[in-house]
């Protein structure tokens, strides 16, 4: 086959634009650090790349959705150590209000203190993290117990909460019902407004016995949220902990999937170059003159 001098500098200029091309794209990954940049570059390499890219996206959600509920697990582990202790000092008051042998004044000075703790209640129940009411259920926008010590949010909404972690849902809510709540569905701050009353009218009876078993309840149902609370505490740390793990591999995974070696780019880009500077050379050398050089 005849060998034409079209045939020879077409495939002079062919060879020399593609390592041109090939120069342009380690440039490309150099300046960018990425192997591929557009799914044309590697559509299986783009394809796996944005999967994984996906799946990191989801583990950082689970990340912040863990991160909440251990600052909201943190808050109802605080609250109700405040009032387990608020309920024994209640208890201690109610005990000494069932003594027949108290004086007015003492009766009265009793009942001061069952107010402020009562005040003290209140302040616990409304607790915030962030701008969520941690007791409030799942209307967690609005304060589930009023300054008079009503409650006020919806008994549908005293549901506990729910949230995913790595494609699992964790339930992790107290509401104010689990802690303020006696058996007899009557709130701590009616068990006290009527133990005030009792108070002022000497009601032993009430006192040793409606009042005092319903702070024993509500003792109880401390210690069953604080086990459960602290159940929750180690189910989330073990999430968290195995959530870090898969981040850092994942993390690792996508730099050495996508992550181009920039030792190993430049080194090539130069090979490269080299390739390029002796091809231009030897096209000038090769490709002869035209009729054209030769006019005046």
């Amino acid at each position: 086959m005849r060998v034409t001098d079209r045939m020879t500098s077409d495939r002079v200029l062919y060879n020399i634009q593609r390592t041109i091309g090939e120069i342009a794209k380690l440039h490309d990954q150099i300046s960018s650090g990425t192997k591929v940049r557009y799914p044309s570059d590697d559509a299986v390499l783009a394809t796996r790349s944005s999967n994984l890219d996906s799946r990191l996206r989801e583990l950082q959600q689970y990340e912040r959705n863990v991160n909440y509920v251990q600052s909201v697990v943190k808050g109802y582990d605080t609250a109700i150590q405040q009032v387990s202790e608020l309920y024994q000092r209640l208890r201690e008051l109610l005990v000494q209000a069932a003594n027949g042998t108290l004086t007015a004044d003492q009766r009265n000075a009793i009942a001061r203190e069952v107010e402020q703790i009562k005040q003290q209640l209140i302040q616990i129940a409304n607790t915030q993290v962030g701008s969520d009411y941690i007791f409030a259920g799942l209307a967690g926008s609005e304060p589930p117990v009023s300054e008079d010590g009503k409650i006020t949010v919806k008994p549908e909404a005293l549901k506990g909460r729910t949230t995913v972690v790595l494609g699992y849902p964790l339930e992790y809510g107290i509401s104010v019902k689990d802690l303020f709540v006696t058996e007899g569905n009557q709130s701590v701050f009616e068990l006290i407004e009527m133990s005030i009353k009792a108070l002022e009218r000497n009601d032993q009876r009430f006192i040793s016995e409606v009042a005092l078993a319903g702070v024993n309840y509500l003792e109880k149902s401390v210690s069953e949220n604080l086990a459960k609370v602290g159940a929750v505490q180690r189910v989330v740390e073990a999430a968290a902990n195995r959530i870090t793990d898969l981040n850092s591999f994942m993390t690792e995974h996508i730099s050495k999937e996508r992550d181009v070696d920039i030792s190993e780019a430049v080194t090539k880009l130069s090979m490269k170059q080299a390739v390029l500077n002796a091809a231009l050379k030897s096209a000038a050398n090769l490709l002869r003159s035209t009729l054209v050089d030769y006019i005046s």
